[in-house]
């Protein structure tokens, strides 16, 4: 516990800008990484440099193999330039990282897990490649809160932008998260689609596909703390239910950055198809004691015109739309499109899973949304 306490309590926010559109910066950038700092000040040094920050992410690759292609590092670009907007600056009340794309953690003991939970385990994970911004800091990848008790990730959250996609293919470099307790994470040597316990498949929390910019950082979203099971015969396949939802998810993608939280949940569950699961525990990645998700959802964040370069809390709630997309895990759903029958509002989905989500962004209109917002 206390090297995981070393590994992970320095966080800072930074700022970057890709292709003249705004990123998420301290408040809206994925070149952010910060954790006391008062607002608008630089600390002046790159946290993701630190050896003891990211230990066992591939120590032996080179991080900036591709130099001449920095996304960010435009000069024209809007690299965060509302410096005075830091929405971590009031940590008992919002999250000492400020990433909007984060839910709510208090984590009062700083011991990596969170207040109140059963062994809900947390780690902020930094692009281990190239991806940096015009002050040369790293890039956020994604972060993580796994359960101890479920054996399964519960939600990760991440910022989605055209500066994480590149031509790097598919790692498939399955490994145990080092900033999290490798005894209570499954494995599996298993690289392809077969069915790894339960006819379930490793199914990406975070998609490879939404990190190929640079093979390290594809390597990260082959964390098993970034995998769940995921049925294989209709759900995490081609015409499933989740595939088809992620490649919807991929098309809402605006200019700006979408927020998104994919997560997991384990009790029994009726969704907007009339499908319902009940929770069981399956053999899964070596396990016999892994929790069969019951429900997956995205719950994702951005401005309605979606080319406004603006931060998210510069924006009005008009000018902002969110809402949960929920599916039943089973393999009823496959062929089904995304339809207004699975959306529901923040604020519901946060009465089953009990995470405050988009605490960074006070402005969220996470009460209502409309279907139409959103193309269906």
């Amino acid at each position: 516990m206390k090297r995981l306490i070393t590994l992970l309590i320095p966080l800072f926010i930074i700022a970057s800008a890709c292709d003249g559109v705004k990123l998420p910066d301290d408040n809206d950038n994925p070149n952010t990484e910060q954790p006391e700092e008062k607002p608008g000040e630089d600390p002046g040094e790159n946290p993701g440099e630190n050896p003891g920050e990211n230990p066992g992410e591939n120590p032996g690759e080179n991080p900036g193999e591709n130099p001449g292609e920095n996304p960010g590092e435009n000069p024209g670009e809007n690299p965060g330039e509302n410096p005075g907007e830091n929405p971590g600056e009031n940590p008992e009340t919002k999250n000492e990282v400020g990433w909007f794309e984060l839910p709510l953690i208090k984590d009062t003991n700083s011991d990596n897990i969170i207040d109140g939970s059963n062994q809900l385990y947390y780690a902020h994970h930094l692009c281990a490649g190239s991806e940096k911004g015009p002050n040369g800091k790293k890039a956020r990848n994604y972060t993580v809160c796994y359960s101890g008790e479920y054996h399964c990730p519960v939600w990760v959250a991440a910022p989605r932008h055209k500066m994480y996609v590149g031509s790097v293919k598919r790692t498939d470099a399955y490994k145990t998260d080092p900033n999290i307790p490798s005894n209570i994470q499954y494995r599996s040597t298993d690289t392809g689609k077969t069915d790894t316990g339960d006819k379930c498949n490793k199914g990406h929390m975070l998609g490879s596909a939404e990190r190929t910019y640079s093979k390290e950082t594809n390597r990260q979203v082959f964390y098993y703390t970034n995998i769940a099971p995921q049925l294989l015969d209709g759900f995490n396949t081609g015409g499933g239910g989740w595939n088809l939802l992620e490649k919807f998810i991929d098309n809402i993608i605006p200019a700006d950055t979408l927020y998104e939280v994919v997560g997991c949940y384990f009790k029994r569950y009726t969704d907007g198809y009339g499908h319902t699961v009940a929770p069981q525990t399956i053999s899964f990645g070596g396990r016999k004691d892994v929790a069969f998700p019951t429900m997956y959802y995205y719950a994702v964040l951005r401005t309605k015109k979606g080319n406004t370069r603006k931060s998210v809390t510069e924006c009005s709630a008009d000018e902002l739309q969110c809402v949960a997309f929920v599916r039943s895990h089973t393999n009823s759903l496959k062929g089904q499109k995304p339809s207004s029958r699975e959306l529901m509002s923040i604020s519901d989905l946060e009465k089953i899973t009990g995470f405050t989500y988009f605490s960074n962004v006070p402005n969220a209109p996470k009460s209502t949304y409309k279907a139409s917002d959103w193309g269906l």
